[in-house]
């Protein structure tokens, strides 16, 4: 298992790179329809800009269900960090009196000290196996977010073509003044970061998923509880 310190600097970089790629402010396709220009389609021939709407609506509210989880990670990795550092604390303790009954000389109370630290050991292994499972839960999480800002933009940009297609079908002459391969290029443009950024998703989501893994297996291998580890 990774050093608690080589752990939290391998975290903090992955961190970084979350914040970098969710800091970026989203750019927008500078395609658009100008509102009032829709309002005079009729509406039997809105069909697909309604269908795009419901879409962008749902990709709003899949961005708050993503960040209300996030959160919830946050505070479960607060815990978990809680839990190490008191697994910490105990530990050092059962070091220090296993230091003090080797020097009493007394082998059954040397025994006794071995043991509580063998048993403090194994609980501050499982506790950091959680934490770093924890830490890779909430990375996995702040990339969605990201993703799903990004699904925003594929969605945003869909509505203004489907806008675009709706004017221009309704033979308004200002509609001339739009590129047809402006609003297909900005779908285009914003898929393809969509697909980027799943894929960032999905390698974190696979770091998570071995992290998990790997404090379940130290579960069953007997490790924290009692602190015993079983044959």
């Amino acid at each position: 298992m990774a050093q608690p310190g080589r752990r939290r600097m391998y975290l903090g970089m992955a961190g970084t790179a979350v914040m970098l790629l969710g800091g970026c402010a989203s750019h927008r396709s500078s395609a658009k329809v100008d509102k009032q220009w829709v309002a005079r389609v009729p509406p039997g021939e809105l069909g697909n800009v309604r269908e795009a709407q419901l879409t962008e609506d749902h990709a709003r509210e899949q961005i708050t269900r993503t960040q209300v989880a996030r959160q919830d990670a946050e505070a479960e990795r607060e815990v978990a960090q809680r839990n190490e550092d008191a697994a910490k604390s105990r530990h050092e303790a059962s070091e220090a009196a296993l230091e003090a009954a080797q020097a009493t000389g007394d082998v059954a109370a040397i025994e006794r000290a071995q043991n509580a630290a063998c048993t403090a050991q194994h609980a501050l292994t499982l506790a950091e196996a959680e934490t770093a499972w924890r830490d890779d839960a909430v990375t996995t999480l702040k990339s969605l977010e990201v993703m799903r800002q990004r699904e925003l933009d594929v969605a945003d940009a869909q509505l203004e073509q489907a806008k675009y297609e709706a004017v221009n079908a309704n033979a308004d002459v200002r509609a001339k003044e739009l590129s047809p391969g402006d609003f297909s290029s900005a779908v285009a443009d914003a898929r393809r970061k969509a697909a980027d950024q799943q894929r960032q998703v999905d390698a974190n989501l696979q770091r998570e998923d071995q992290a998990k893994a790997h404090w379940q297996q130290l579960q069953a291998q007997g490790y924290g509880g009692s602190g015993t580890q079983q044959p």
